[in-house]
């Protein structure tokens, strides 16, 4: 089976919490577990365009349900062998193309119908023996619109999408390459556009100069360019917003990611053209000996809860008691957005694992001064943790 799935470790957590199987809905989730994509009718992100069915069992095969567009590249991809398809509105045939055994004058969903979609499901538990039991679903993807669809199953719906989280956090070797690959590509691309930055720039021209050098970096070790890149580049006083053109004492604030295979870093530093303010510099100074007390525990083992509080307590004991934010970073992965569990926070129930690949940072955008950030993409090991793509920390001076 293609995918990062590991079946043992699914089956582990789904006995821990009291499950028969999982029911995957969300379009990443499912593209995780199988190594392909659920389909073009996912972009919807309704519910019902694509299941997949993974039983605690780990050694009873995946059945999949997909729309009829794709169904055959998704069972090639996938390998996996009991693929199900309901229809989506794009009409294929074959040629000759006047098939008699088709329905005549029925006109397909204008989507997709999520109630025949549905209807699949139930036949897929049923069969395999899993009604009236407790199961897994994403109900944190499942829209509220939908949920009476599932009410129809003769089954008890169980939350599991803290489940898939915690799957997904421990990436694979190829994972882990893709973000290492991607955190390169960007922290390239920081170093020429550090070297570019002239009186008078905008943040939209940095951004331009930092993707270009991305790219650069990709083609020139003979690897493709990354599928699309994303910069929060800030300059002068808002502290967030791009703004810009640069003047002396601004402070610049970037934070890039590339993405391979939909699989993003995240990484950032702190700049500033000409002379800082000396607020400025006792700020990021602060912030500097705060990642580091942080960094240092990134250990395995390490409840990410005290990470996040001798963070916060470090920076506090610097006369910054106002200074709360919500977390010091966050695991990277293959999510719509660049930022996914576990979060290092004041709340986390989550620990440090081999395996995880996390942006541990201690940012602070203070408007009317600037943006202040440094941040590392880094990769729990079995005995420490490792900067995937190291470079000074210190507020870079141009």
């Amino acid at each position: 089976m293609s995918g990062f799935l590991n079946r043992r470790r699914a089956s582990n957590l789904m006995l821990e919490q009291g499950l028969s199987a999982l029911v995957l809905a969300q379009p990443e989730s499912i593209t995780y577990a199988t190594g392909a994509f659920s389909g073009v009718a996912s972009f919807w992100r309704r519910a019902g365009a694509a299941f997949v069915v993974v039983p605690a069992d780990e050694y009873v095969p995946l059945t999949a349900i997909v729309g009829d567009l794709q169904a055959k590249e998704f069972q090639r991809a996938s390998g996996i062998a009991d693929v199900r398809t309901h229809p989506l509105w794009v009409e294929t045939d074959q040629f000759p193309i006047y098939d008699q055994s088709k329905p005549r004058r029925v006109p397909r969903p204008a989507q997709f119908d999520v109630q025949v979609s549905i209807n699949l499901l139930h036949d897929v538990l049923n069969e395999r023996g899993l009604l009236n039991t407790r199961i897994g679903l994403e109900l944190a993807f499942i829209p509220v619109a939908d949920c009476n669809a599932f009410e129809k199953i003769d089954v008890t719906w169980a939350n599991c999408s803290n489940l898939v989280e915690q799957l997904r956090a421990i990436k694979s070797p190829l994972e882990i390459a893709k973000l290492r690959n991607a955190a390169e590509y960007a922290s390239a691309g920081v170093a020429v556009l550090i070297q570019s930055i002239e009186m008078g720039m905008t943040a939209q021209q940095m951004s331009e100069i930092w993707k270009t050098a991305a790219n650069a970096e990709a083609t020139g070790r003979g690897n493709a360019v990354p599928q699309s890149s994303w910069s929060y580049i800030a300059v002068g006083g808002d502290g967030f917003a791009p703004s810009g053109p640069v003047s002396n004492g601004d402070i610049i604030k970037i934070d890039v990611g590339c993405l391979i295979d939909g699989y993003s870093s995240d990484g950032a530093r702190t700049a500033v053209f000409g002379s800082p303010h000396p607020e400025a510099s006792r700020i990021f100074g602060a912030l500097h000996r705060a990642f580091d007390v942080g960094f240092e525990m990134l250990l395995p083992g390490v409840p990410l809860a005290e990470v996040y509080k001798a963070t916060a307590i470090t920076m506090w004991n610097q006369g910054f008691e106002a200074y709360n934010r919500g977390h010091f970073g966050h695991g990277v992965g293959a999510s719509i957005w660049s930022e996914e569990w576990p979060f290092i926070s004041n709340d986390a129930t989550a620990v440090a694992e081999p395996g995880m690949v996390l942006a541990f940072e201690t940012p602070w955008y203070i408007s009317g001064l600037g943006g202040f950030i440094i941040e590392d993409q880094i990769l729990i090991t079995e005995t420490g943790c490792e900067v995937m793509a190291p470079s000074s920390r210190d507020l870079i001076r141009i």
